[in-house]
C-alpha cells in the first residue's frame, strides 16, 4: 500500500467512527431531557394509575 492508500483508509476508518460516535452521542442527548423531567412527574403517574385501579 501506497502512504496515499494508508491515508485513505485511515480516514474512512475516522469516518465511520465519527459516525458511530454522532450516532450515540444523540441517543443521550435526547434521553437526558426525558431523564432530568420524569423524577419530578414521576407523582402524577402513580396518582393516575392509582385512580385507574379503584374498582367500585
Amino acid at each position: 500500500m501506497t502512504g496515499a492508500e494508508m491515508s485513505a483508509d485511515t480516514a474512512n476508518e475516522q469516518m465511520q467512527l465519527y459516525k458511530v460516535l454522532m450516532r450515540y452521542c444523540s441517543i443521550v442527548v435526547s434521553t437526558l431531557p426525558i431523564l432530568c423531567i420524569y423524577p419530578f412527574v414521576q407523582k402524577y403517574f402513580v396518582n393516575g394509575v392509582m385512580i385507574g385501579s379503584i374498582k367500585g
